[in-house]
């Protein structure tokens, strides 16, 4: 009768360790790597559908984050899982390892609702933002330029100084009348030019103009995709395109080509930026895909049959050209001139 007992006991202990390793196997660990433009802020809107639960991501992170406002690329983020509980939701065998009336104001639980895939964009803000543009130089019309860091002192400086995040400048306008205090601006630095296509226009920061004086704005730089540098040409903070919720369908018949790189790489690599010769004219827009591609060739045993390379996704579109994120790659062919098809559009 003891060994019974004994036996009863025993299942009835392992019961809430079955429950806690199946729990445990439900719940994968969700990582983000930093993408030039990423703030906690957008990760927290993109991934748990409220950016202001940004401090739950710092809080798992605060290994590799040391100051919540600066995170870096190539940085490996732990995400919130998909199995946390919400708070005050009573579910059906679960376990609880302290009784609730132990709860106090300084013992408080943190929770956090996990965010369903339906209200996820299929980009982030910060894809959009730190794609370049291919652009004639004439139909590049920037509001100013920036004039000078603000940083007085009486030392005197060999070097120019570097703009970091949340410096204030100086921005030359074009026109007093086109800018007002608490407007965004974007910040761009002229690139390679590619043949017949015009000029890449590479991403550098953005600013709010904190105070006007004539046509001379004072802006403080709130993101920072490159270097900052005096000469960097100002445009209007365009608006995030892409809403939540929406997913590119199956499409077909729009073919184009690789014009040019935004890094001019001999091995280009997933997150790339490519440039096509397909824009907003060619019915193009953020969130469209592609896949680069060897056309079929005739060969001496045969035909060669056609060979897709890469998946490509539009991050930002302009009236002639489109910038595009390298999604995935097969082979480490892609280059320019190499062919594109269109095959999911957005809706």
């Amino acid at each position: 009768m003891k060994y019974v007992a004994w036996i009863a006991a025993g299942l009835c202990a392992a019961a809430p360790l079955a429950a806690q390793e199946r729990a445990a196997e439900q719940v994968q660990e969700r990582t983000h790597v930093v993408r030039p433009g990423d703030t906690l802020w957008d990760l927290a809107r993109t991934y748990l559908n409220d950016p202001f639960l940004w401090p739950e991501i710092f809080r798992l992170n605060t290994d590799v984050v040391q100051n919540p406002a600066r995170i870096f690329p190539a940085e490996r983020l732990r995400l919130p899982g998909a199995g946390i509980v919400v708070a005050g939701a009573e579910e059906p065998g679960r376990t609880i390892f302290f009784p609730r009336d132990q709860i106090t104001p300084d013992r408080e639980l943190h929770t956090v609702r996990a965010a369903g895939t339906a209200n996820v964009p299929v980009l982030t803000p910060g894809d959009f933002y730190r794609a370049g543009f291919l652009a004639l130089e004439r139909d590049v019309r920037p509001v100013g330029q920036i004039a000078e860091r603000i940083f007085p002192s009486v030392v005197t400086l060999e070097l120019p100084s570097q703009i970091q995040l949340y410096d204030k400048v100086f921005i030359t306008l074009a026109d007093a009348g086109t800018a007002r205090i608490g407007d965004r601006l974007q910040f761009y630095r002229p690139g390679r030019a590619v043949r017949q296509h015009g000029r890449i226009f590479e991403p550098t920061g953005i600013a709010t103009i904190a105070a006007l004086d004539g046509n001379v704005a004072t802006a403080v730089i709130v993101q920072v995709f490159d270097a900052v540098t005096v000469g960097d040409l100002a445009f209007p903070v365009a608006d995030f395109p892409v809403p939540p919720g929406v997913s590119p369908i199956a499409a077909t018949g729009l073919e184009g080509t690789i014009l040019a790189f935004q890094n001019p790489h001999a091995l280009q690599a997933t997150q790339g930026i490519a440039f096509l010769n397909l824009g907003e004219g060619s019915g193009v827009g953020e969130g469209d895909e592609f896949v680069a591609y060897r056309p079929a060739q005739r060969r001496r045993w045969g035909t060669r049959p056609e060979v897709e390379v890469a998946r490509l996704q539009v991050v930002r579109s302009g009236e002639r050209t489109a910038a595009a994120r390298v999604l995935s790659m097969d082979y480490p062919a892609l280059e320019p001139g190499l062919a594109v098809r269109l095959v999911a559009r957005m809706p």
